[in-house]
């Protein structure tokens, strides 16, 4: 089991940064890529129905399934993965989890826990761990401001935190999946500001990208609204081309956004992107070399992008069938 390494003070550029050697400068590393991989969130697809296969809720169900197909990935060349805690105030479906009380099941924490020592086991050298709250326990979903949701929450990332810590894993946490909100989620702020605080007071944040965003400049106006002046030491961006605008112009837009805010000095990680897509992983690549921005490695989404004059695909969260093997075309673009 690997020896785990917190990130310190990247703002500073002497961090024991992930990837690349302690001491070394943002500024020698800027543009620079570790190696990637793949959101693994599920290990069988039936036509749409994903749910009753999640890879922490159903690991006891398909351990050696799961084992082959960490194997399979890692053979292909991947060296990260981004895993997901997704949960709510209701009974287990196969993927999300109840979390009544601020925590998991005893059979679901030690799913957790050997889901990690698997990971670790096929040789991938890093995780993100991304919470995902939905239904009622989803702070995009309340009318208004929720506290017994918001203990929930907060006390299962407290909860869980030793699991992910303990497994020897270089790692990060996602405090909550896309939370970056945009002007219209008032209470999405306000529960972004909060489980910020709470969780920086908890653990200090040298194991935590904060809240990934979706990489529009909608979301990313608000990024200094959730931190004030005490932003991640890494942000995590996702980049879904829409509307005739690439990845890579995206990119370039978020990067722009985040200078004039001053995050000139935090490096980024790239958590979703669109499946083994040739179109994202060459625009972002030369997005990357002409903005000069750090980032330390890209993480694809089981879902194929659409393609221009077919209908979007009938599974809209994950149209490829586990594993997501398939990393070529962003190991072309030294991803």
């Amino acid at each position: 089991m690997r020896r785990r390494v917190l990130l310190g003070s990247a703002a500073i550029g002497a961090a024991g940064l992930v990837g690349w050697p302690a001491g070394t400068s943002l500024a020698a590393t800027a543009g620079a890529t570790s190696r990637g991989g793949s959101n693994y969130g599920w290990y069988r697809i039936d036509g749409c129905n994903r749910e009753p296969y999640g890879v922490v809720n159903s690991f006891h169900k398909a351990p050696d399934l799961i084992r082959s197909q960490l194997a399979a990935m890692r053979a292909a060349g991947q060296a990260r993965l981004r895993v997901h805690i997704i949960h709510r105030h209701r009974p287990d479906t196969g993927t999300a989890m109840d979390s009544t009380g601020g925590d998991i099941s005893a059979s679901n924490r030690q799913n957790l826990a050997d889901l990690l020592r698997a990971i670790d086991d096929a040789g991938f050298v890093e995780i993100q761990v991304a919470f995902m709250p939905i239904g009622e326990n989803a702070a995009y979903n309340w009318p208004s401001w929720n506290e017994d949701m918001y203990q929930e929450n907060w006390n299962l990332i407290a909860n869980l935190r030793p699991i992910i810590a303990g497994s020897g894993l270089h790692y990060r946490i996602d405090l909550c999946n896309e939370a970056v909100p945009t002007n219209s989620q008032p209470v999405l702020l306000r529960y972004t500001q909060q489980l910020w605080k709470d969780y920086t007071n908890a653990f200090d944040k040298k194991d935590t990208v904060g809240f990934s965003a979706i990489g529009y400049a909608g979301r990313i106006e608000n990024i200094p609204k959730v931190y004030g002046n005490n932003p991640p030491y890494l942000f995590d961006f996702h980049f879904y081309r829409r509307n005739g605008v690439d990845e890579g112009a995206l990119f370039t837009t978020a990067h722009t956004m985040m200078n004039q805010y001053g995050y000139t000095r935090q490096g980024w990680t790239i958590g979703e992107v669109f499946n083994n897509d040739p179109t994202a992983a060459s625009t972002l690549r030369q997005a990357i070399d002409r903005t000069g921005r750090t980032v330390y490695y890209l993480l694809q989404w089981p879902l194929q992008a659409p393609i221009i004059g077919v209908p979007d695909p009938t599974c809209p969260d994950a149209t490829v069938p586990p594993p997501p093997v398939d990393f070529g075309a962003y190991i072309a673009q030294g991803f």
